[in-house]
């Protein structure tokens, strides 16, 4: 089975100041490289940026002494705009990322954006 993560494309859509710096995907080649981008994003979430949808496990539980599960799955939003955001690992096959999968859908959110350029 192969995981893909979808880009949905938002070229021409203003940035978010809350989400700019998560907008390129990542793929993490080394554990420790997958468990310090968590980290980060644990932070933006327990600070209210990111809002966690769904997932497999906690982003706590990435951190304990035994892995959750083969596959840990994250889904993200931004709190601004909505864009929404995947962190995604497969330790069966090895493979850990991080993308966007949704465009900004919070209209306030846009025309702020819009309004301040």
């Amino acid at each position: 089975m192969t995981f893909y993560v979808r880009q949905c494309n938002t070229c021409g859509v203003l940035p978010c100041a809350q989400c700019e710096e998560f907008l390129d995907g990542l793929s993490f080649e080394k554990p420790r490289e997958y468990l310090e981008f968590a980290l980060r994003v644990l932070r933006v979430a327990e600070a209210g940026t990111l809002e966690l949808l769904e997932s497999t496990c906690t982003l706590q539980d990435l951190f304990k002494e035994e892995w959750p599960a083969d596959i840990v799955e994250h889904n993200l939003e931004c709190a601004t705009c909505g864009r929404k955001f995947q962190l995604f690992a497969d330790t069966y096959r090895g493979h850990a990322g991080w993308g966007l999968t949704g465009p900004p859908v919070k209209l306030a959110a846009l025309e702020e954006a819009a309004s301040s350029t």
